[in-house]
């Protein structure tokens, strides 16, 4: 083998060498990723089942305030809505008088 030869082998094999250790630890960031992406998958999965849970405790509740409404509630509640219809008759009776008087003009 010529001394050219032997540069070149050495070369390459420095280059082989960098190439290995760059693989290796690759290879090991790799397995560090993948695990926290494991971990991450994991506590994905407890939220998921967390937010079903508070879903159905919230559906729950729901169920139970409208059960649990009494007669002074359902009073007040009709109370404020007459309310709110003899307010909207007033208008209507206000557009109606303003409208005669644009007629009679």
């Amino acid at each position: 083998m010529t001394e050219v030869d032997e540069i070149a082998i050495k070369n390459f094999e420095s280059k082989l060498s960098r190439l290995k250790e760059g693989y290796t630890q690759l290879a090991k960031e790799n397995a560090v990723l993948r695990e926290q992406l494991s971990q991450q998958s994991a506590q994905l999965d407890k939220v998921r089942e967390q937010y079903t849970l508070l879903q159905k405790s919230y559906s729950d509740l729901k169920l139970a305030k409208i059960i649990s409404i009494d007669d002074t509630e359902i009073g007040a509640t009709k109370k404020r809505l007459s309310k709110l219809v003899r307010e909207v008759d007033k208008c209507i009776a206000l557009l109606n008088a303003s409208e005669q008087k644009e007629d009679k003009l």
